[in-house]
């Protein structure tokens, strides 16, 4: 991750959460990457596996419910028609980085000045991402965001809490690309689906694939040991967990070559009693393997394709094949138009590259499931 900060702001985190009880950070070493961001690395005695790398406490943890709490949780909360508790948490963080009083300003400060996630690029990348189901989605948030920020500023009366959109866009990209499971805090947040808290310093250790760590909480305190040895003066990674290059692109800004996590979300509108259903997202993966309960889908669009118990496919007419044979070419067209660029661009550096990986991932995926299918309709 790419992170545009000072030193001096760095020491000021740093500072920060030593005061506030934060345990371990005297023992490692904040320093520059290669690829011009910043990471975390052992000190001279390196890291044993089991032992704590570094604690830091609840208060120093930024999450919706502080937020909520806050006086711009309670401004906004007041509204006849409150925003999403995400908003309010973005809100807080663009004005707690220009607010030197802010409780959270020093590690805000820290942040880079340009967010990571695709959403946040410039348009000229963003174009290289047209008709993907990606730039989609970035153009989607983008536009939910505004519509949001727009309703929001509009009813909040207070002058203090305005902020432009770019400023909104930028927490929202922080968030997106630091935010850790609630779980770590509260052992009984959901597993899925809640909004993350913000750890400062633990976002700043960059993604090792295959990385053991360990996180403890106790609702006091977050705390992240080594899974495995860390050598001396070694860099301390992290793991982001087994994601596909379309949500490491939309969070983190980066994709991996030859993700073997990678897939493509299908959709399908098909006929169902006297209109249409959008049936959907299935994923895809490598090999030309389909979901089950795609096919079910298939053979019954009226039904719930996940209510079948059932480990065989049904049966699936020619038509019905053909169908998908030809959703997946229309989908595959534009990233067999770029092969030649993809490959090119896949032996830099940078977004270009990451671009590059993503898309070769989905022709990959796509030319699979279209062999298959060409193979069933003989």
């Amino acid at each position: 991750m790419m992170w545009m900060v000072t030193v001096n702001t760095l020491c000021d985190l740093l500072d920060w959460l030593t005061a506030a009880g934060a345990t371990g950070l005297d023992a490692i070493k904040v320093h520059a990457t290669p690829d011009g961001g910043v990471g975390v690395a052992s000190g001279d005695a390196g890291i044993a596996p089991g032992e704590t790398i570094a604690s830091i406490p609840a208060t120093c943890v930024m999450s919706v419910g502080r937020s909520a709490a806050s006086a711009v949780g309670r401004a906004c909360n007041a509204l006849s028609s409150p925003p999403s508790p995400e908003y309010v948490l973005w809100l807080d963080m663009a004005l707690g980085r220009r607010d030197e009083s802010h409780e959270s300003h020093p590690y805000l400060a820290a942040l880079p000045k340009d967010a990571p996630d695709v959403a946040s690029w410039t348009s000229k990348m963003l174009a290289s991402l047209a008709g993907t189901d990606v730039g989609a989605a970035a153009m989607a948030s983008n536009e939910t965001l505004a519509a949001e920020h727009e309703r929001v500023q509009a009813a909040l009366l207070d002058a203090t809490l305005k902020v432009p959109p770019a400023e909104m866009r930028w927490a929202r990209g922080c968030y997106l690309s630091r935010r850790f499971p609630p779980r770590l805090l509260d052992a009984e947040a959901p597993s899925a689906g809640a909004p993350g808290v913000l750890l400062p310093f633990f976002d700043l250790l960059n993604h090792g694939k295959g990385t053991e760590i360990e996180w403890r909480g106790d609702g006091t305190s977050v705390a992240f040991a080594a899974g495995a040895d860390i050598g001396p003066n070694s860099e301390i990674f992290n793991n982001y967990g087994s994601k596909s290059n379309d949500e490491l692109l939309l969070a983190h800004g980066f994709a991996l070559e030859n993700n073997e996590h990678d897939r493509v979300a299908l959709k399908m509108t098909v006929a169902s009693g006297d209109g249409r259903r959008t049936l959907g997202p299935f994923y895809l993966r490598r090999g030309g393997d389909f979901p089950r309960a795609l096919w079910r889908a298939l053979a019954d669009p009226t039904g719930d394709p996940a209510s079948s118990d059932s480990d065989s496919p049904p049966e699936i007419d020619a038509e019905s094949v053909e169908v998908l044979l030809a959703t997946l070419e229309r989908k595959l067209a534009p990233f067999t138009a770029s092969k030649t660029a993809d490959a090119k661009a896949a032996l830099g550096a940078g977004r270009s590259a990451s671009v590059a990986f993503y898309r070769n991932g989905q022709r990959e995926i796509l030319e699979d499931a279209v062999e298959a299918l060409r193979s069933m309709l003989g």
